[in-house]
């Protein structure tokens, strides 16, 4: 993971010169499937929730997209619109290249190809992987894959762990598809077997190794 928010680092200086900035307010959208997909964003600052919608209406949160990370990636696999809803968990600030200038830029900067490619499939990746999990695994385990991810994107340039960002339990609730008195419920059984510790300030894993065993299940 840490590898891949390099390769994101990289792709953002070849596109940089394209991009134009945006502001937006908390708790809105900044696209949705029903919008044509036109641009790549570079998340400057803020939080945003790419979320998509079951059958029955209820919210799955893929993924919460922190500042340096990328999302819009429907443009880059050439679909007609966007595959998931991006919200603003708070205000946020962005730079998006339109396709157009992402093209431009493909073709002044052909190593930029290979670089997109393999992002793309990454993402596909995470979000394969996290519907899976979500089909067939047990929330215990959906949860405890999930800090793990998380924990794969807090790795420093000491390749220490650090604390991974405060989560809502209602945002892991909606990132592992259950409800959020269930997810309290493991989350105070993950504690009381001191796999991890949180508060307002963030989440801390002390036990990962057990974690990665109850991801298994």
């Amino acid at each position: 993971m840490k590898q891949r928010l390099a390769q994101q680092e990289a792709i953002w200086e070849w596109l940089a010169p394209f991009a134009s900035a945006h502001a937006f307010r908390p708790h809105t959208f900044i696209y949705t499937p029903s919008q044509p997909a036109q641009a790549l964003y570079l998340l400057q600052s803020g939080q945003v929730s790419l979320q998509m919608l079951s059958a029955n209406g209820r919210v799955l949160t893929l993924w919460l997209v922190e500042p340096g990370q990328l999302f819009g990636h429907s443009v880059l696999a050439g679909s007609v619109a966007y595959d998931t809803f991006a919200e603003t968990a708070r205000s946020v600030r962005v730079l998006a290249v339109s396709r157009e200038r992402v093209l431009q830029a493909l073709s002044e900067q052909p190593a930029l190809v290979l670089a997109l490619i393999e992002e793309l499939g990454q993402h596909r990746l995470t979000v394969s992987r996290r519907l899976n999990e979500v089909a067939f695994k047990s929330v215990p385990a959906r949860l405890a894959s999930l800090l793990l991810d998380m924990a794969d994107m807090c790795i420093d340039d000491t390749g220490q762990q650090s604390r991974l960002p405060h989560r809502t339990h209602q945002q892991l609730a909606e990132m592992v598809n259950a409800y959020r008195e269930t997810v309290t419920k493991i989350i105070n059984q993950f504690r009381a077997a001191h796999l991890l510790d949180i508060d307002r300030s963030g989440i801390t894993l002390l036990n990962p190794a057990r974690l990665r065993e109850l991801a298994q299940g």
